[in-house]
């Protein structure tokens, strides 16, 4: 644990300099992706080039899986998996919410998460079995019950015919929890969920640059996180997200299996 220790402070420098670089092209040019409003920056690319750059010589034997690479493999060892700007479109529309997210797996399993918030300068971290912390500071999930909670969550807005389902799943949580909110990036709301900001999170479908950093960190914050129920994450291929403390986890696991289930199918 204490090479990755080492190794996750020296990320934290990297990803807070990719930060600079990324608030430096805040009018970028923008490219369109494939599927319905799904774009990439000439930020998101200096990004992930940067981070690719600066991280291969901290773990010379890690692979990379990266969102705007054009193949992504999980391979045994190390992998470091990374969204260089979660929240593109928000980054476009100088709408705020939008981080940096680089995750370390090894052999499957998340051992290292770092979430950068490109705005406000707060960097989440953890290493499995040493904590997580926001800017130094230990953080730990709520125990709010599921009727007071606050939930945050996706809609999955490239796959547009979840858009029932997930919708379905917003309104019986709503008219159940306490409030809603839908911020546009998910590795900032899992992390909001981790620090007690914020007591659960749903999204029909996500890539596991989305929610890889960020699983660690609600781990070691003392909240679950996994797929619809029975379904442990994993970080090869896109798949249903919940996350929470302990009883908001379950009830949402509940909602949402029942409108999620059908399109998983």
């Amino acid at each position: 644990m204490k090479k990755l220790e080492n190794i996750s402070r020296q990320a934290e420098k990297i990803i807070r300099e990719a930060g600079d670089l990324v608030r430096n092209l805040c009018h970028p040019k923008v490219y369109s992706k494939e599927g319905h409003a799904n774009f990439v920056t000439e930020a998101d690319l200096a990004s992930q080039r940067f981070l690719l750059d600066h991280l291969a010589p901290l773990l010379p034997q890690a692979h990379f899986f990266a969102e705007e690479q054009k193949e992504n493999h999980l391979h045994a060892g190390f992998n470091w998996i990374i969204d260089p700007i979660d929240g593109t479109t928000n980054f476009m529309r100088g709408y705020r919410p939008c981080a940096i997210s680089v995750g370390l797996v090894e052999n499957g399993v998340a051992v290292m998460g770092l979430v950068y918030d490109i705005w406000s300068k707060e960097l989440f971290s953890a290493v499995q079995g040493c904590g997580a912390f926001c800017e130094g500071e230990r953080i730990h999930a709520t125990q709010v019950p599921f009727e007071n909670s606050l939930i945050v969550f996706g809609t999955s807005p490239y796959y547009r015919e979840r858009a029932v389902a997930t919708f379905g799943a917003v309104k019986e949580t709503f008219l159940q929890c306490g409030d809603v909110r839908r911020s546009g990036s998910a590795a900032i709301d899992l992390c909001n969920v981790a620090a007690g900001r914020c007591d659960g999170f749903f999204e029909s479908r996500l890539s596991p640059w989305d929610y890889c950093a960020a699983s660690v960190i609600l781990k070691e914050a003392g909240a679950l996180v996994g797929g619809l129920a029975g379904q442990s994450l994993h970080y090869h291929m896109p798949m249903p997200v919940v996350a929470g403390n302990h009883e908001v986890f379950e009830k949402l696991q509940q909602i949402v299996g029942k409108y999620f289930a059908e399109v998983e199918k």
